[in-house]
């Protein structure tokens, strides 16, 4: 009745070896979630039904519109195990697919809670309890399971059962309101910020109820907004408009406090890199490695508040130094001044960038049908375990017969009527 883990301390081990989730998250924040999970050595079981896949997986039947998913633009045999995010997301787990609507598949669900140590779920509030899955019922199968609901606005209040996108949690957040230029309307990161932040954070939270197993015995419900969380990350704003009644708004890339403090043009194309000055050591340092040691005396930047009153011209006269360098270049000759200085990556920078290439945080990945591709890890190392290397996402119920074989014991007959009536198959049905 679930499955127990100790702290592991061997290298040759991962850190969270003999746990396993089953995992009826999609689309985004919870199968990053667990994506980390499997790299830390839990077995991983995503559950998807024929007429409800993930939605990761794209259309089974692709249009024209729907090719940049694909590698090269190409489908291929089956559509719904190639698209990027379906592989990305979803390395390092196995695929069984159950119709939860049914007798039987709701049955087979419940036998494999009595043996799984994690539930973890996504999707509208009451979904689960309107399929008699909930936790009151699963908790009661199994004591020491700690179920992980991630929802759009958490399991209780007047929106619970509201959902959303990463998209849409920016604005209801508050995200939106301080992400844009100053004299512009409120922006979206474009980025999706939300969703892998929560599933980052999401892990986190799972560890420390595991913490709590460990010391009680018992498991428990982690009740998690995904709201709330993104909320969270606004906490200086939040706190500054309960002590003075500032509301704040958008500074396109400037600081309250520091300056200067923007993203300014580099050599080349589209190219940039961000600075930023905090101390009056620092803005004497940058001056002298921009070659201008005279704008210590200069009286429109002689304080922080000097500047901030001058920042126009403070950017223009740093921009005018940028804009003859490489992004790369300014980071490395600013960094060992002690002034924070990064270059702004285009994606394809990203996935060569010697830093991360250094701390191997890519993994190759072989996927029988996407093709070879890099595959980012945890944005953690251990010292005491190893991170597993990536397996590629599963195909749509390709590991139907490991976990009802040999998780709960059916025989081959009995898996074969299983496919027959329908609650479990490889092809979707949508």
């Amino acid at each position: 009745r679930g499955w127990s883990i100790a702290l592991v301390t061997s290298p040759n081990k991962q850190a969270l070896q003999g746990l396993r989730i089953l995992d009826l998250s999609q689309v985004a924040a919870g199968p990053y979630a667990t994506m980390f999970l499997g790299f830390m050595g839990a077995e991983v079981i995503k559950v998807e039904s024929l007429s409800r896949m993930d939605i990761n997986r794209g259309k089974a039947r692709p249009g024209p519109d729907d090719l940049r998913v694909y590698p090269n633009g190409e489908p291929g045999e089956h559509p719904w195990n190639t698209t990027a995010h379906h592989v990305h997301r979803n390395i390092n787990k196995l695929s069984l697919t159950l119709d939860l609507s049914a007798e039987q598949g709701k049955e087979l669900f419940l036998e494999l809670v009595k043996v799984c140590d994690v539930l973890v779920e996504n999707y509208r509030g009451s979904v689960m309890d309107r399929l008699g899955l909930g936790y009151d019922v699963v908790s009661k199968l199994n004591p020491r399971l700690i179920y992980l609901k991630i929802s759009s606005q958490g399991a209780t209040g007047p929106e619970a059962n509201y959902g959303s996108l990463g998209s849409t949690l920016e604005q209801t957040a508050g995200l939106a309101s301080i992400t844009g230029y100053d004299d512009g309307l409120p922006l979206m990161t474009n980025l999706v910020y939300p969703d892998p932040v929560v599933g980052i954070l999401s892990f986190g939270a799972l560890m420390a109820a595991l913490r709590r197993r460990l010391k009680t015995g018992t498991g428990c419900l982690v009740d998690l907004s995904q709201r709330e969380v993104t909320t969270m990350l606004l906490g200086e704003a939040i706190l500054d408009f309960s002590v003075t009644g500032r509301v704040a708004g958008t500074m396109t890339n400037r600081h309250r406090d520091m300056a200067p403090h923007g993203v300014y043009p580099c050599s080349g194309e589209d190219m940039w890199v961000a600075i930023s000055v905090s101390s009056e050591d620092e803005w004497s340092a940058l001056c002298l490695a921009i070659g201008q040691p005279e704008l210590t005396s200069d009286s429109r930047f002689g304080s922080v508040e000097a500047r901030l009153n001058n920042q126009e011209a403070l950017d223009a006269i740093i921009s005018s130094w940028t804009e003859t360098q490489d992004h790369y270049q300014v980071m490395h000759l600013l960094q060992p001044q002690g002034i924070a200085a990064a270059p702004v990556v285009k994606g394809s920078e990203v996935i060569e960038d010697p830093h991360l290439e250094s701390r191997g945080f890519w993994d190759v990945v072989e996927h029988p049908e996407a093709g070879t591709y890099k595959q980012v890890t945890t944005p953690w190392l251990l010292s005491k375990s190893q991170r597993g290397r990536s397996t590629p996402a599963p195909g749509l119920g390709e590991h139907n017969n490991l976990v009802l074989s040999g998780i709960l014991g059916l025989t081959q007959s009995e898996i074969d009527t299983l496919g027959a009536d329908g609650i479990i198959g490889d092809t979707p049905t949508e």
